[in-house]
C-alpha cells in the first residue's frame, strides 16, 4: 500500500488557464482569481494528527496560490507509481476537503 506522510498530499496537476475578462459599464477589466479549485487527491494520505485523507477525495486550494507558485512549490512531477503529472502539496495550502466515503470506495 502507498500512501503520502508528512502532512503532504498528493495531488493532480493544477493546469494554468487564462484570467477572464469582467465587463464593467462596457469596459473589459481582467478577472480576479478569486475561486477556490478543487484538485483529486492521487494517493491516501495519513496526516501527522492521525486523519487519513482517501485516495480520489477533493482538496481545495486558493486558485491564487496555485497560479502564482505552479511552476515553484506546485512544480508538476512524475514517477513510476503514478501515471501523468502530479503535484506534492503540503496541508498549509488546503483550504478544506471533499472527503470520498468508505460507501463511494
Amino acid at each position: 500500500m502507498t500512501f503520502s506522510v508528512n502532512n503532504k498530499l498528493i495531488l493532480e496537476q493544477y493546469i494554468k488557464s487564462a484570467v477572464k475578462s469582467e465587463i464593467r459599464s462596457g469596459i473589459a477589466t481582467p478577472g480576479q482569481r478569486d475561486m477556490v479549485k478543487g484538485l483529486t487527491v492521487l494517493m491516501d494520505a495519513k496526516l501527522s494528527d492521525g486523519r487519513h485523507i482517501p485516495k480520489g477525495s477533493v482538496a481545495y486550494i486558493r486558485e491564487e496560490i496555485l497560479h502564482n507558485h505552479s511552476m515553484t512549490i506546485f512544480k508538476p512531477l512524475t514517477c513510476d507509481t503514478i501515471s501523468g503529472k502530479f503535484m506534492v502539496v503540503e496541508l498549509q495550502y488546503i483550504e478544506f476537503f471533499d472527503i470520498l466515503s468508505n460507501d463511494a470506495a
